[in-house]
C-alpha cells in the first residue's frame, strides 16, 4: 500500500524516501543503481516538487537527461505523489568538504574523519600489557594443540596481569589491572584450585587476588542480547584483560564460514576500541596438524582468525618437549620457548606452567629442522660473564660480547632472573647475591 510523502522536515520523511531507492534498487541494475542514484541526497519538497542535490554538475546533466523520469515514476508508485524532479548540485559549506544535506538527512551523515597528525600518539611506555607475550589492548589468541597447557598459560596471564607478577615467572607486566574470565570447561572448585595454586607461587594473597569470574551458564557472543551484556559488564569492570576460554564455547557460529567468524571477531574488535580492554581468546589447534605447518595455519576454523589477531600465542608439544611460540601485529616475535608443568610442595595445590629448568631457546620446529638438545650454554655462558666483574653490563654489551642475537639474550636473562640467579638494576645486570 502506497502513501504519500509527509510533510515534516526532513528527517521524517527519510522512511518513505528510503521506500523509493529501495524500489529502485530491486528493479533497476546495482552498476545504474549505485552509479546514478546512491548518490542522490534528499533536500526537500512542497506539495508539486521534490528537491534533491547530488554532486556536480556533469551528474546533473545526466541524471535530468536520463533518469529523472525513472525516479519521477518510482515515486509516484511507492508513495502515490505525483511530484515533479528538481536536481541541483550541492552547496559545499566553507571548508569545502561534504554537501551540507549530508548531515541533514538520516543514513546520509558522513563517516568520522580525522587528520593524521590528530590521531592519538603511541604511549610508547605502555606498548606492552606483559611484555614479549601480549602487546597493549591487543585482541588475541591463545592456541595449540590438545592437553598443551593453554588453559594453565592463560590462567597464569590473568593472575599476572591482576597482581602485576611476572608471566611464568620471567615476562614483566607493564599494565596492572582487574581481569575477567570466563571459563566454560572447568567447574568453580577446579577453577579456584588452579587460580590459588598460582597466586601461594607468587605468595600472593589470594583473596585480594582481582581476578573476576563470569558465572554465567553460557555465553552466545554472535547474538545480540549476550553482546550487549558483555559490553555492559566491560564497561561496568573495566578490566584490563578479558579471558574467553575457549573461543568455541561462547558462540554458536559456523567456525569454517568466513562471514559468520568475520561477524564475531568484528564485535570483539569493536569491544576493544570502545573499551580499551585487551582480549585473549583461547583456541584449538586442527588435528593431526603437520609439526612443519605454521602456527597460525594450524587453528581451527577460518583463516579470518590468523589475520584479525594482534598477539598470538601458540603451544606445541614436539618430542614431548613443550613448545610456546608468540606473535604481535606490532612487535618482535618470541621464542620458541621451552616450558614445562610443575607442582608446588603442598599435596592440595594444582599443577603450573613454568620455565623448562633445562632449557630457554629450542629451535622452531615448523622450520623443518630437528629440535635442538634442550640444554643451552648461553644461561651458564652469561652468569660466567657477569662474574667477571662488579659492573652492571647492559643487554648491548652481553650481545656484543658473546656474539649473539639481542631476542636470545633477553630470554636467556628473563630465564636466569626468573631462577633468581641474575638480578636487573638500572645501569644493567649483574649476578644476584
Amino acid at each position: 500500500m502506497s502513501r504519500p510523502l509527509p510533510t515534516e522536515p526532513v528527517e521524517a520523511y527519510a522512511e518513505a524516501w528510503n521506500q523509493v531507492l529501495a524500489q529502485l534498487a530491486q528493479s533497476l541494475p546495482p552498476t545504474c543503481f549505485d552509479t546514478w542514484f546512491r548518490p542522490l541526497v534528499l533536500a526537500g519538497y512542497d506539495a508539486t516538487v521534490l528537491r534533491l542535490w547530488v554532486p556536480n554538475e556533469y551528474f546533473q546533466r545526466g541524471f535530468r537527461d536520463h533518469y529523472a523520469a525513472v525516479l519521477q515514476d518510482a515515486v509516484g508508485k511507492t508513495t502515490g505523489a505525483s511530484l515533479s524532479i528538481e536536481v541541483s548540485v550541492a552547496p559545499l559549506p566553507e571548508t569545502q568538504s561534504l554537501p551540507l544535506a549530508a548531515s541533514a538527512a538520516p543514513g546520509r551523515q558522513p563517516l568520522p574523519v580525522r587528520q593524521a597528525a590528530d590521531l592519538q600518539a603511541a604511549d610508547h611506555r605502555q606498548s606492552w600489557l606483559i611484555e614479549g607475550l601480549w602487546t597493549s589492548q591487543a585482541v588475541g589468541i591463545l592456541g595449540g594443540q590438545p592437553k598443551c597447557g593453554k588453559t594453565w598459560l592463560a590462567l597464569d596471564m590473568a593472575v599476572s596481569v591482576a597482581s602485576g607478577s611476572p608471566c611464568l615467572g620471567a615476562f614483566p607486566v607493564h599494565h596492572r589491572g582487574p581481569v575477567l574470565l570466563y571459563a566454560a570447561e572447568d567447574s568453580a572448585s577446579a577453577l579456584r584450585a588452579r587460580l590459588e595454586t598460582l597466586a601461594q607461587k607468587r605468595h600472593l594473597l589470594f583473596p585480594h587476588l582481582d581476578v573476576r569470574v563470569i558465572t554465567a551458564d553460557s555465553l552466545r557472543l554472535d547474538l545480540p542480547l549476550d553482546q550487549n551484556r558483555m559490553e555492559a559488564t566491560v564497561r561496568l569492570h573495566q578490566p584490563a584483560l578479558l579471558v574467553l576460554d575457549p573461543l568455541v564455547r561462547v558462540h554458536r557460529a559456523d567456525e569454517n564460514v568466513s562471514t559468520q567468524m568475520a561477524a564475531l571477531l568484528g564485535y570483539f574488535r569493536n569491544l576493544q576500541r570502545q573499551t580499551g580492554v585487551a582480549i585473549a581468546l583461547v583456541h584449538h589447534a586442527r588435528k593431526n596438524v603437520s609439526p612443519t605447518a605454521g602456527a597460525g595455519y594450524s587453528l581451527r576454523g577460518s583463516s579470518d582468525l590468523y589475520a584479525w589477531l594482534d598477539s598470538f600465542l601458540y603451544l606445541r608439544k614436539c618430542r614431548d618437549q613443550l613448545i610456546l611460540t608468540a606473535e604481535h601485529r606490532a612487535a618482535p616475535a618470541l621464542g620458541p620457548l621451552a616450558l614445562e608443568l610443575a607442582t608446588t610442595s603442598s599435596p592440595e595445590a594444582a599443577t603450573f606452567l613454568q620455565l623448562a629448568s633445562s632449557a630457554t631457546h629450542v629451535e622452531d620446529p615448523t622450520q623443518g629442522e630437528p629440535l635442538a638438545h634442550p640444554v643451552d650454554p648461553l644461561p651458564s655462558r652469561l652468569l660466567h660473564l657477569l662474574a667477571q666483574t662488579t659492573d652492571p653490563l647492559t643487554v648491548d654489551t652481553l650481545r656484543s660480547k658473546l656474539q649473539v642475537r639481542n631476542q636470545r639474550v633477553v630470554q636467556a636473562l628473563r630465564y636466569l632472573s626468573a631462577q633468581g640467579k641474575v638480578e636487573r638494576l638500572p645501569r644493567g645486570y649483574v649476578v644476584k647475591p
